[in-house]
């Protein structure tokens, strides 16, 4: 049975050599192979950092041993806390290297465009670049840009822009700002914790702020199956009809979103009882795989997924139906 993977995470050079130019956080330092996140969080990377660039035999051959048909690769974290001049030059040049990984691997590699989203009318003709004369399927894009957020006004284009192309628009966590768990360790403030309360704050804040009304067609992908939307989603609904919000610009209830515009992804989240919370309340036709490689283990989120106790329809969905309402059609 195909098997599409919609999160799977690379770097080009031209990243990793950024990043190691910069003196302040984000920043990496090739000699400790320490990535130093904020003033407060660091955390060992080289080891991730040599798988995230191997995108060669070696990612297809684990491919290929795990059944993964297709991947849809995406640099992540990405461009967006290098200054403007830059994140443009290395956006672009990460762009251009995954295309012709797509065209070297043709049908196994997708690609997913990052931009520099601090400058809007660059990123706007760089995701039209990316879909149009690349054939990427998807923006990935980060829950904060620093000092500012996807919800932002000045970032509506993209969104307008996405949904004018056909491309999905997959939300990926960042390090929150602010929260008060950085002296907890990387662990807590990332993985364990942070992205999921940034990501969750991300969507919220786009939901109410009533962007899926002003462009109702636009198609969200969130990680680690739904980021523990599908838990609070009843309740979040409740509480909108019971606290009549003024300043809530959404039109529908929010639940109404995760049925109509948004999907989520297995990726990073191995729990049977997590799975079962989202198929009950998004249903299985919004639940696409992910495997986070190399993040996660890939190994392990296959089999996962080859444990659940799915029917075949339902399996085949999961695994490559659901990804053709997104766009995503091979062969």
């Amino acid at each position: 049975m195909k098997l599409y993977d919609l999160e799977n995470h690379f770097y080009d050079e031209c990243f990793v050599d950024a990043v190691t130019r910069r003196t302040r956080p984000p920043s990496y330092n090739k000699d400790t192979q320490i990535i130093t996140w904020s003033e407060a969080l660091e955390a060992p990377f080289g080891k991730l950092v040599a798988l995230l660039l191997e995108v060669g035999g070696g990612r297809l051959e684990l491919m290929d041993k795990l059944g993964i048909s297709t991947a849809v690769l995406s640099c992540s974290p990405g461009v967006e806390d290098l200054g403007a001049g830059e994140s443009t030059e290395v956006a672009r040049k990460t762009n251009d290297a995954l295309y012709e990984l797509t065209k070297k691997y043709p049908g196994r590699y997708l690609g997913s465009a990052i931009l520099p989203v601090k400058d809007v009318e660059a990123s706007c003709r760089e995701l039209e670049r990316c879909v149009k004369d690349l054939g990427f399927v998807s923006w990935h894009t980060h829950s904060n840009y620093g000092e500012s957020c996807p919800s932002d006004e000045r970032y509506l284009p993209l969104f307008e822009m996405s949904a004018r192309l056909g491309a999905y628009v997959y939300l990926h966590p960042q390090l929150p700002q602010g929260l008060r768990v950085n002296d907890l360790g990387f662990t807590v403030a990332g993985p364990g914790l942070g992205f999921t309360t940034d990501a969750m704050v991300a969507l919220t804040r786009l939901v109410v702020k009533g962007l899926f009304d002003r462009v109702p067609n636009l198609k969200m992908v969130l990680g680690h199956l739904g980021e523990a939307f599908p838990f609070l989603l009843d309740r979040m609904d409740n509480r909108f009809k019971f606290l009549p919000n003024p300043k809530a610009l959404n039109k529908q209830d929010f639940s109404y979103y995760f049925k109509n515009n948004i999907w989520v992804t297995t990726s990073g989240n191995m729990s049977k009882e997590a799975f079962a919370c989202t198929a009950a309340v998004m249903g299985i036709d919004r639940i696409l795989f992910g495997s986070d490689h190399p993040y996660e283990s890939a190994a392990d989120m296959i089999r996962f997924v080859r444990e659940l106790p799915l029917g075949e329809t339902d399996r085949q969905k999961l695994y490559h139906k659901n990804a053709a309402a997104l766009g995503i059609h091979i062969g």
